[in-house]
């Protein structure tokens, strides 16, 4: 058996320590490659919102509008308080007014209910709207052209905040939700009256029930007795 020389095995173990070199190399070169792709190869494969799927996004509920029959601005020498939200502001300004819908959307409820809104303030019902007619009471000096008449989302009056009022009302635009049109407002608006305090107000509330929802004998009734001072 012939054993290589001394001479040829340095050159020997050069060659078999370039090519293990080179072949490191080659694999440092593809896992290179390989990891500058994946963010690409990433990038390439992320879903692309289309069409279809912007329409198939869920549409915001519609909310239930009233159609206005009868508005009149009133101011108070003795302010009160609104009770239909959280704050229970002082009134000594605000509309009077008469809507109406369904009828059995405005049955009273021992529970929460829709809340009635004019525009970014909640509303105080007088009746109870039998006759599908309602009278309200809405605090505040604002247009109603600019206040979509509404009802909103199921809660407790007392408990709403005015971020809650805004967002409902943003919600009811977002749906659809339209002013009452600026010649109906002319056509039923009536000249505007004060009042000493509000349970003066509150009669000629009752003046307007009796004349839109006559049917509630009981409350018509209950308001005029004589006051007990």
């Amino acid at each position: 058996m012939n054993n290589p020389s001394p001479s040829t095995r340095p050159s020997s173990l050069g060659r078999t320590l370039g090519l293990a070199v080179a072949t490191v190399g080659a694999a440092v070169v593809v896992a290179v490659t390989v990891l500058n792709r994946k963010p690409a190869e990433s990038q390439a494969a992320a879903p692309v919102a289309t069409p279809k799927a912007a329409a198939q996004q869920p549409k915001p509920r519609p909310r239930v509008q009233l159609a206005l029959h009868h508005a009149e601005r009133f101011t108070l020498e003795t302010p009160y308080q609104h009770r239909y939200r959280v704050d229970e502001p002082w009134v000594t300004d605000g509309w009077l007014l008469v809507l109406s819908t369904d009828p059995s959307l405005l049955k009273p409820r021992q529970v929460k209910e829709p809340v009635l809104y004019v525009g970014a303030q909640t509303a105080e019902r007088v009746n109870a709207g039998l006759s599908g007619k309602i009278v309200v009471l809405v605090p505040g000096d604002f247009a109603l052209a600019t206040a979509p008449i509404f009802l909103g989302d199921a809660a407790l009056p007392e408990e709403l905040r005015q971020a809650d009022i805004d967002a409902q009302l943003a919600a009811a635009v977002a749906a659809g939700a339209i002013a009452t049109p600026a010649e109906t407002i002319t056509k039923v608006t009536a000249p505007a009256r004060t009042f000493a305090t509000d349970f003066e107000l509150r009669q000629r509330a009752i003046d307007l029930v009796e004349i839109h929802s006559p049917q509630e004998k009981d409350l018509i009734a209950g308001w005029r007795l004589p006051r007990v001072r």
